[in-house]
């Protein structure tokens, strides 16, 4: 990552100063207690003191201290970030010194790819009246034939995950570093052109809980996640047989998810969702989202509508919050079209099963035509293991190598 001269962008960079190695750490953050002028970037220090002297003098050109010959890195501020921040770094601790996350480099009133997809999600939701549409995604493959296909926002699926990544029914099985690491891969394949939506389920336990499962997905470059109000032995919203947590209880999920967020100082998607419609009915969820809009919530979601007028009553109940339709074909609710949803007023769909049920039907036609003839029928349809390559990256792969001299691809593939 280079910035030219005369770039204006601030750059928010405080430091850790006990690291492995002698080296300090440079960490992406907002705040600003120290300023100075490197190359034409202005650098923000937020530290204590002996951070800010040691930043102070490499902002300057002078040699950063205590460096091994094996970890002379970079001698200016510049440089520092140039060999070790790429243009989606992520910057995270686990010893309790730095909480701030920061998925990419931040701008003040520009766009680019500077955005990070929380910041781009964010402003879509903000600034624009767009439906916002999102496919369901279950693995890293069903992500990449989404985006190939142009959709610019995903939807990773707690259901999809758990079928997938365990094999398991969604019965509250799949935990907090199951989700985290699914995410951490979907939302990284193509951070500069999408934008990652995730399922958190309950928030994985307490406050404490949640409090590590919202910066985690923060790290992982994930732009929004929805947290709910059944019980921890939660099940499929689209099951018979949901229960709800009380509302106190509910709100003590969002407080902790909205105060994880800003101690962050992440622009992660905060989208409170409630599935007490089945068990306490519509007005419940509107006294429910109302509460959790009020402590900050970003967006809402009412699961489970019993009837589309249900669904545009929730748009006009909860004006000019904005709310996200899930659509799971075949589940609990009626179908709801994209046209539809956008004459209601719903600013973000999800469809769940959108990968999930179309992947289950032809990977079992092609199983049981295997087992009744020996063949799976994939003959004569033009999918080839390059066409599948080839959406996964492979031309991606091949110009890293070749730009850094490598010589495995100058024959092809």
């Amino acid at each position: 990552m280079t910035l030219p001269a005369n770039d204006t962008r601030a750059i928010d960079v405080s430091i850790k100063p006990s690291c492995q190695h002698g080296m300090p750490e440079v960490i992406i953050a907002p705040a600003s207690s120290y300023e100075s002028k490197a190359g034409g970037v202005t650098v923000s220090i937020a530290s204590d003191d002996k951070s800010a002297g040691l930043m102070a003098a490499a902002a300057e050109n002078h040699p950063l201290p205590n460096k091994t010959d094996a970890h002379r890195k970079a001698d200016t501020v510049t440089d520092v970030l140039d060999s070790q921040v790429d243009e989606n770094a992520i910057a995270s601790t686990t010893d309790g010194y730095q909480d701030s996350v920061a998925t990419t480099l931040s701008t003040t009133g520009q766009t680019g790819d500077f955005l990070t997809p929380a910041m781009r999600l964010k402003r879509r939701i903000d600034e624009t009246k767009d439906l916002i549409v999102c496919p369901g995604v279950y693995d890293g493959f069903s992500a990449r034939i989404a985006l190939s296909v142009g959709f610019d926002t995903l939807y990773m699926t707690g259901a999809g995950t758990t079928a997938s990544k365990l094999g398991m029914a969604d019965l509250g099985i799949a935990q907090l570093h199951d989700m985290v690491e699914h995410a951490d891969m979907i939302a990284n394949l193509d951070p500069k052109q999408g934008c990652l939506i995730a399922d958190m389920d309950t928030g994985y336990g307490g406050p404490i809980t949640i409090n590590q499962a919202v910066k985690q997905y923060a790290r992982a470059n994930v732009a929004g996640f929805h947290i709910e109000d059944q019980v921890m032995t939660k099940r499929c919203g689209h099951l018979s047989g949901k229960k709800v947590v009380t509302l106190d209880v509910y709100l003590s999920r969002i407080r902790a998810a909205k105060a994880a967020k800003d101690n962050a100082r992440s622009d992660i998607v905060l989208i409170a969702r409630t599935d007490a419609n089945q068990q306490l009915g519509y007005e419940e969820c509107i006294v429910r989202l109302r509460a959790a809009r009020a402590l900050g919530a970003d967006v809402g979601l009412l699961e489970g509508f019993k009837s589309k007028e249900q669904a545009r009553q929730a748009v006009v109940d909860l004006a000019p919050w904005p709310l996200l339709l899930n659509v799971v074909e075949n589940g609990h609710s009626p179908l709801i079209t994209v046209d539809e949803a956008k004459e209601m007023g719903f600013r973000i769909m999800i469809f769940s099963f959108a990968a999930l049920a179309p992947a289950y039907s032809a990977i079992r036609q092609a199983y049981e035509k295997l087992k009744r003839e020996g063949v799976t029928g994939i003959e004569g349809t033009g999918i080839s293991p390059r066409g599948i390559f080839e959406v996964c990256g492979l031309k991606q792969a091949m110009e890293v190598d070749t730009a850094a001299g490598g010589e495995d691809f100058k024959g092809g593939v």
